[in-house]
């Protein structure tokens, strides 16, 4: 492992150093200084000029990150073939290191398009970030001196952050494939010209900024976070100060484009900076996920942190204790992977970023949609939450909000969401956001979760509707592709809730929930999983097939596919929690990159 891990942290010097240098080919207009590829005017070295010089360094770097990456994933297999932390993100890089290739050979061979900038960029940070997590995860884990479930949460809030960061890099680089990057001649408010209204590339450019400050809001957050648990993770804190640091410096640089009129060396150094905070947060989600790996039993915290949870509660104002109360009830972290299936949708319907308003206007509906429907689902379950131990804590069990009060915030969230909707966007998409949460309420909650094992499978079409509402709000209509997007969420559900099923069966049994695993048996419930697994790959793939989709997206449907039928294998054979917590992880993990990968194709294909 300490071989590995050095390795690990060699390549990541390199392949920072990769990125940063293709952000200044880029800047510098030097992309195209070799016309064909691999080779250069046909041969593998031609001394023209500096801009040739660049490409070719930035070519012959990528080609130590490659030789690394496969060297990390031989290691891998040969000597940490037990340790999944290690062994899965050194065998997704290669992977992603081919796509990178191909990326980058489309890049030359049709001439610099914005969309295949994008998406070569995406991947050679998913491949930073994967060796990043190699070099974390091969080193020996210390033990948090605090509650596992904290340390988790911690660690859910680095993930997070680092995601929102991914997304601002892709966002920034298609502002500048689009050439918005001077629609606005002022910063930190956007002033722009004719032109940039016209074509729509202020948008652009003011979304990008946006992104921006709720990122940095988020990253605030992060630190204050990391800050206050520096007794029990130091190392933590300062990464996350150092990310801080490097994104305000990385704003600032920002500005400065606007305003020297985008010198080449400043947009270069731009995104080495912004490199630089994708990686730190990664180091940080690393390093907390490392810790959890290595927490005591919940079970032996679970008393002191109960009483340490009221004390911090006495401690919040009423107006902030109350709003947090409330909040809860809406199942936040459900909600956000909810909108990012919704947001996905539209993006592929529109082929591209749909108008700004539009997108504000359905997420907010949709918030308040889910919102809703989550609401009254805790207000009807509000009986055996108190028995299960995984919701015990939230808003209604523990008396923090009474139950008449929850029922009408739900039922206000619902009116509000369906007005929203139907005032700024369209009729289809608030019927459609409205249904779901009648299915949510009625169908699922009411009829069939206390009846039916069958009560995941038929209950997550209410979570599939989600990308409805989203291409219904761009086209104001529903196609084939939507359909299967729809169909692809709800093959979904059943392994992802499953797995999560598997891990807290005690608790469904000692509520009397029909959960498979409790009716069925733990060995059915595995079959299952894996059952859905084939039947989710192959649902992804009719899109391809059916010319809604490009290669890009095959290639990603049967990666991605083929490693959740994987871990399914594992999980029936080894018949272990272990693979049932990675699976219900990586599932998570396949929505949201399944979707990236549609968008992408979406927009080039």
């Amino acid at each position: 492992m300490k071989l590995i891990r050095r390795v690990a942290w060699i390549a990541v010097g390199f392949t920072y150093f990769l990125v940063a240098l293709g952000g200044t080919v880029r800047t510098t207009d030097s992309g195209l200084s070799c016309p064909d590829w691999p080779l250069c005017y046909g041969r593998a070295y031609v001394a023209i000029d500096y801009h040739t010089f660049l490409e070719q360094f930035h070519r012959y770097i990528a080609a130590i990150v490659s030789v690394l990456v496969i060297a990390l994933a031989i290691s891998a297999i040969l000597w940490a073939r037990k340790e999944r932390q290690v062994l899965i993100p050194a065998l997704i890089a290669p992977v992603l290191l081919v796509i990178q290739i191909v990326l980058g050979g489309l890049t030359v061979l049709w001439k610099l398009p914005p969309t295949i900038i994008t998406a070569h960029l995406g991947t050679a940070l998913a491949i930073f970030a994967m060796i990043i997590t190699i070099a974390v995860m091969s080193a020996k884990p210390v033990p948090a001196k605090e509650h596992p479930a904290k340390t988790r949460k911690f660690a859910r809030l680095a993930v997070t952050n680092a995601l929102l960061v991914y997304g601002l890099m892709l966002s920034g680089s298609y502002v500048v494939g689009t050439g918005a990057s001077l629609a606005c001649t002022g910063w930190p408010l956007c002033t722009a010209p004719a032109w940039a209204i016209q074509y729509h590339l202020a948008d652009i450019n003011v979304f990008h900024r946006l992104v921006a400050t709720f990122v940095g809001l988020v990253l605030i957050w992060t630190l204050i976070s990391a800050w206050r648990r520096r007794s029990v993770a130091p190392t933590q804190a300062w990464v996350a100060l150092a990310a801080a640091i490097l994104f305000v410096a990385q704003s600032v640089v920002g500005g400065l484009i606007v305003l020297l009129n985008k010198p080449g060396f400043v947009a270069g150094l731009h995104l080495a900076l912004a490199t630089a905070v994708w990686g730190s947060l990664v180091v940080l989600a690393a390093l907390a996920a490392n810790q959890v790996r290595a927490a005591p039993q919940e079970q032996e915290l679970d008393a002191l942190e109960e009483a340490k949870s009221a004390a911090s509660k006495k401690a919040l104002g009423p107006v902030r204790q109350t709003i947090s109360n409330y909040v809860d009830l809406m199942k936040p972290h459900v909600t956000v992977l909810l909108l990012g299936t919704t947001a996905a949708a539209m993006a592929i319907a529109n082929r591209g970023f749909p108008a700004l308003g539009l997108l504000v206007a359905t997420l907010v509906g949709g918030a308040m949609a889910a919102g809703s429907a989550n609401c009254i689902n805790c207000y009807i379950d509000r009986d055996i939450d108190q028995i299960m131990g995984r919701t015990q804590r939230r808003s209604l069990p523990s008396g923090k909000v009474q139950p008449t009060h929850a029922l009408i915030f739900g039922v206000i969230l619902g009116v509000g969401a369906f007005v929203i909707l139907t005032a700024f966007v369209n009729l289809l998409s608030a019927t459609l956001a409205c249904s779901a949460i009648l299915f949510y309420v009625f169908v699922y909650t009411m009829g069939l979760k206390r009846t039916s094992a069958q009560n995941i499978v038929i209950g997550g079409a209410a979570g599939a509707v989600p990308v409805l509402v989203g291409w219904a709000a761009v086209t104001n209509n529903l196609s084939l592709p939507a359909i299967w997007l729809f169909a692809i969420i709800f093959y979904w559900t059943p392994p992802h809730f499953w797995a999560l099923s598997l891990l807290i069966q005690k608790d469904y049994e000692k509520a009397r929930i029909p959960m498979l695993p409790v009716v069925m048996g733990e060995r059915e419930t595995r079959k299952q999983i894996l059952l859905y697994s084939l039947l989710l790959l192959a649902v992804t793939l009719v899109l391809f097939g059916m010319g809604a989709m490009g290669y890009i997206y095959l290639l990603s449907a049967i990666v991605l596919g083929g490693i959740m039928v994987y871990m399914a294998v594992r999980l029936l054979r080894e018949k272990t929690k272990r693979w049932a917590k990675t699976l219900f992880w990586y599932s998570n993990c396949y929505l949201a990159m399944i979707f990236a990968a549609m968008v992408i194709d979406r927009v080039i294909h």
